[in-house]
């Protein structure tokens, strides 16, 4: 086990200590009678990350501090939606709670109609106060307030061999049109979901079409879909700059000695994203109740805490302490930053501009 993963799942469960007991808003009235109505229910069925850090937390956090046990379904964010699709066809409502990030709450959860508001269920004292939660507010993703936010995070878009990239040589995105990084780039294919998506997305809304172009084609990059691959490649020395790189095989590789580097250009917006932090109470649910605790629990400070470092997140909460989150994680003041769980750039802005780019690409 590497050394990124040990620390990772040790500050999970150090965090968790604090996530498997009742905490103390749990004496409240509002609260007492939503935890019996839970309990008579006896168990809640929860989709979430497809993590097996986050999965112990989310089932056993939730069982240890109140008893009620957790189904666990930790499937990818499309698969989600199909399976929803198909079980509702059949006149099946199985899901109680939906922990997911991406596309999948917004764009196929919602407008399908099977969400509940989430927003008349939080009643938890410390969820509810919002001086708890960054910028003096609760997170919703979406105006109808159906869709609670917890995460938001910076997610490097660049990386160099320091070996081969001398510091401040590549400091902003229109430096990588050198001609002496002709073939000497990896870059996450942009056809593809995840870094490679809201990069490609972020630099056609920044730069236009034809920095796109002489980027991905002119330059001659090298695209990849395995994440670990295209850092290895770099670390290695086969090319000298990823783009859209995956920071965990990152991260890990940086631990092992490789001379690899985080790069934040100045002449474009940093990306931020939300990572697994959506939070949804799903409709016609089995266990309504047991459900609404579930995300009054989740949303609190000791589950984001635990939460977040099984994930190598940073919750919006403001009250947290982190022990292993790397410091490129957190936003910064100052810095001008794109938000890619923003529902405008989701549903207005991502899709055309990242239509645009690949048209360019031929793909």
């Amino acid at each position: 086990m590497s050394l990124t993963r040990r620390a990772a799942i040790g500050g999970a469960l150090t965090a968790a200590a604090t996530a498997w007991s009742a905490p103390v808003y749990a004496q409240t009235d509002p609260m007492k009678s939503l935890i019996a109505a839970a309990k008579a229910e006896g168990t809640v069925t929860v989709d979430g990350p497809p993590v097996d850090a986050a999965r112990e937390l989310l089932t056993l956090g939730f069982q240890n501090a109140y008893g009620i046990s957790v189904f666990y379904i930790g499937t990818t964010n499309s698969a989600s939606g199909a399976r929803v699709r198909a079980e509702r066809a059949a006149g099946k409502y199985l899901l109680d709670v939906l922990v997911a990030g991406g596309d999948t709450p917004t764009m196929t959860y919602l407008p399908s109609g099977w969400l509940d508001k989430v927003e008349p269920v939080l009643i938890a004292s410390d969820v509810v106060d919002k001086r708890n939660w960054r910028d003096g507010h609760l997170w919703f993703e979406d105006d109808g307030h159906m869709i609670l936010r917890t995460l938001s995070y910076v997610t490097p878009q660049l990386v160099v061999n320091t070996k081969l990239v001398r510091p401040g040589e590549v400091n902003q995105w229109r430096a990588l049109l050198d001609p002496k990084w002709q073939g000497k780039i990896v870059a996450k294919d942009p056809g593809v979901s995840g870094a490679g998506t809201s990069l490609i997305a972020m630099l056609y809304m920044t730069f236009g079409d034809d920095f796109v172009k002489k980027l991905y084609v002119d330059q001659k990059p090298m695209l990849s879909r395995d994440g670990r691959q295209a850092a290895l490649f770099v670390a290695q020395g086969t090319d000298a700059i990823l783009l859209g790189p995956e920071p965990t095989a990152v991260d890990q590789l940086r631990a092992q000695g490789y001379p690899l580097s985080y790069v934040f250009p100045t002449d474009a917006p940093t990306i931020v994203s939300g990572g697994y932090g959506l939070l949804s109470l799903v409709n016609k649910a089995p266990h309504p109740n047991a459900a609404k605790l579930y995300i009054n629990w989740l949303a609190g400070p000791g589950p984001q805490l635990a939460f977040c470092e099984a994930l190598r997140s940073v919750s919006l909460r403001s009250d947290l302490n982190y022990k292993t989150i790397p410091d490129y994680a957190f936003p910064r003041k100052g810095v001008k930053y794109l938000d890619s769980y923003d529902m405008k750039f989701v549903s207005e802005q991502r899709n055309p501009a990242m239509a645009k780019a690949r048209d360019l690409l031929g793909e």
